[in-house]
C-alpha cells in the first residue's frame, strides 16, 4: 500500500470517529435533556406540596371569582403576605413556560385548574392594584400563563386522566 492509500485510509477513519462522536454527543444532550426535565418536574411537585400552598389555594376556591380587591383583601385578613406569594409562584412558573424552562404541558396537567381559579378570582384585584401602582406589569405572567391554558384546553380540552388512560397497563 502507497502512503497516498494510507493516507486515504487514515482520513476516512478519522471522518468516521468524528461522526461516531457527534453521535454520542446528540444521545447524551437528549438524555441531558430528559434528565432536566424531569428533575423540573419533581421540583414543581416539591415546591407546591406544603401546607401554606394548599392553605392559600383553599381559600381562593371559597372566594368568588370577580372579587374586588377589598373582598380579596378581606378573604385573606392578615393573610396576605401568603397571597401575594401564591400570585408570585404562578408569575415564576408563567416566566419560566414562556423561556421553556418549563413545558406548557406539565404545568397544565399538574395546574391547569388552580392556575384558572386563581386567575378567575384575582383577575379583577390584579386590574385593581395595577390601576392604583400606574403600572401595567404586576402579575403581568401569571395572566399570560393563564391565558395560555385557556387557549391550550380550548385547542385540546382537558380529560381526566381515569378516562384517557383508561386502557393503559405498566
Amino acid at each position: 500500500m502507497t502512503i497516498a492509500e494510507w493516507g486515504a485510509i487514515g482520513e476516512l477513519l478519522g471522518a468516521i470517529g468524528v461522526i461516531a462522536s457527534l453521535l454520542y454527543l446528540s444521545v447524551q444532550v437528549r438524555y441531558a435533556k430528559q434528565a432536566s426535565a424531569r428533575e423540573a418536574a419533581f421540583e414543581l411537585i416539591r415546591s407546591f406540596q406544603t401546607i401554606e400552598f394548599t392553605r392559600v389555594l383553599q381559600t381562593l376556591f371559597e372566594v368568588p371569582p370577580g372579587s374586588s380587591r377589598h373582598e380579596l383583601e378581606r378573604h385573606f385578613e392578615g393573610r396576605m403576605d401568603e397571597l401575594l406569594a401564591f400570585l408570585a409562584t404562578w408569575e415564576s412558573i408563567g416566566i419560566l413556560v414562556h423561556r421553556r424552562q418549563i413545558d406548557l404541558d406539565l404545568v397544565a396537567d399538574f395546574f391547569s385548574h388552580p392556575i384558572l381559579r386563581s386567575w378567575d378570582v384575582a383577575q379583577r384585584y390584579v386590574e385593581e392594584f395595577r390601576r392604583d401602582m400606574e403600572r401595567d406589569t404586576p402579575w403581568e405572567w401569571f395572566q399570560w400563563l393563564a391565558e395560555r391554558i385557556r387557549e391550550h384546553e380550548r385547542r385540546a380540552p382537558p380529560r381526566p386522566a381515569y378516562e384517557q388512560y383508561r386502557a393503559w397497563m405498566p
